[in-house]
């Protein structure tokens, strides 16, 4: 009988080096004789995919969530790799599920001017929304999101529409017996990487009069200067919306391993990463200029700014395998030379949102907490109100209600008096809406 230890570390020499699986295979049920429950891809061509009629269904029961986006009175709710929840949200006291737009590989979303920026797959696809209750998809740009292929186990940068995509994924009862790797039939398949993270959310930015939507602080997309900017790997990709209804990918600027979030602010684009924080010049968006490169400890890193200052959290327990718990305050008055300014210790804090002179960290599974930020030297001192059994990774400040994302639910409360939040609704995950 083989070790439960010995089979552990067949487990992981088995799943690290196939990057497509590395957020969906798991070990979580190993037995003694070397077998185990994992994901499994099911697979459709890429050919099927892009041919896919994409039309708004019926709600759906909503299992998991990534992304939440504020457009206007509509709520938008990313299902991961499956697609976009709608509500209308005009009252936040009784939100109403409108329909479900099911889209396969979707991660990420972006609103300008009634049109819906999403990915599918390796495809940018742009949505008309001015009937929200009927989506139109009015382009699609492809392979812009698209890694390599592996052909006999080597790569190459042909994209064939024949090719197999992972469209789903069932738990499947795996055995160690002959130590190959899953695939589909054949030699050659796909491999690229979703741009979700952990808990993730975009935002919009200077937009020149341009209607944009707004969510939380963990972007992966950000429309600022009537661009979207979407991480990808190790670049920011640019994608100029002149052409609204069909964006043009003008070029990218590569940061080096790890950026994962991005947040606009007026001429600039902050972008966090697990080893700091890079400030991007957007005054002229088709070329990108990289400012300053903040260094910090390597962790997941979330920001928010404002004039002055940003706000980066720093976090342990994750993907990123930080070893800190902190709230960092960076002066940021020179963008060509951020300083640290002040660290709190917090006790898992995620994303943030920034209003005023008001700060909400969300703090995974210890709560939400509400900060005064006016002086950042005493932020510690000045808490407003520390929900603890408010299960949180991200937060919105709307015009009409906090939004508070979370494991259990999308909960939103009356923030009018910023230190005595009032709730006014949850929609459940797990659960009919």
């Amino acid at each position: 009988m083989k070790s439960t230890t010995l089979t552990v570390k067949r487990c992981l020499l088995l799943i690290l080096p196939v990057l497509l699986f590395s957020l969906f295979w798991g070990c979580d049920k190993i037995d003694s004789e070397g077998s185990y429950i994992a994901k499994i891809p099911i697979y459709k061509t890429l050919r099927d995919v892009r041919a896919s009629n994409i039309s708004i269904a019926q709600p759906q029961t909503m299992a998991a969530t990534g992304k939440i986006y504020l457009y206007n009175d509509y709520l938008l709710i990313n299902e991961p790799n499956k697609g976009i929840h709608i509500y209308d949200n005009s009252n936040p006291a009784t939100p109403k599920a409108l329909g479900f737009l099911p889209i396969v590989g979707n991660f990420d979303l972006g609103v300008q001017n009634d049109l819906l920026y999403v990915d599918n797959i390796v495809d940018l696809l742009t949505f008309d929304i001015s009937n929200i209750s009927k989506p139109v998809l009015v382009n699609r740009q492809k392979d812009v999101f698209a890694v390599k292929y592996i052909v006999d186990n080597k790569p190459v940068n042909v994209l064939r529409d024949d090719d197999p995509v992972p469209v789903a994924y069932r738990d499947s009862l795996v055995s160690f017996a002959d130590g190959r790797e899953y695939k589909p039939d054949g030699q050659r398949y796909l491999v690229y990487e979703n741009l979700g993270n952990d808990y993730t959310t975009s935002n919009g930015g200077g937009s020149g009069g341009n209607s944009v939507g707004q969510a939380g602080s963990l972007a992966r997309f950000a429309i600022a200067e009537n661009f979207l900017f979407a991480i990808f790997q190790d670049k920011v990709k640019n994608f100029d919306l002149q052409n609204a209804r069909a964006p043009k990918l003008i070029n990218e600027v590569s940061l080096g391993f790890g950026i994962e979030t991005l947040f606009p602010f007026k001429k600039s684009l902050f972008v966090g990463a697990n080893n700091g924080m890079h400030i991007l010049d957007i005054s002229n968006p088709t070329s990108p200029k990289e400012l300053a490169n903040y260094s910090h400890a390597f962790a997941c890193d979330p920001v928010v700014v404002n004039d002055h200052y940003a706000f980066v959290t720093l976090r342990t327990g994750n993907v990123c395998n930080g070893n800190q718990n902190v709230l960092e305050v960076v002066d940021i008055r020179d963008l060509t030379a951020p300083q640290l300014l002040k660290s709190y210790t917090l006790k898992n804090p995620h994303g943030l949102a920034l209003t005023g002179d008001y700060l909400y960290v969300c703090e995974g599974q210890f709560g939400l907490k509400s900060f005064k930020v006016s002086d950042v030297n005493a932020i510690d001192k000045n808490i407003m109100q520390n929900l603890e059994n408010l299960k949180s990774f991200d937060v919105i400040a709307g015009p009409k209600s906090l939004i508070v994302f979370g494991p259990e639910g999308i909960c939103q409360f009356d923030y009018a008096n910023k230190a005595n939040l009032k709730q006014l609704s949850c929609i459940s995950i797990n659960q009919k809406k």
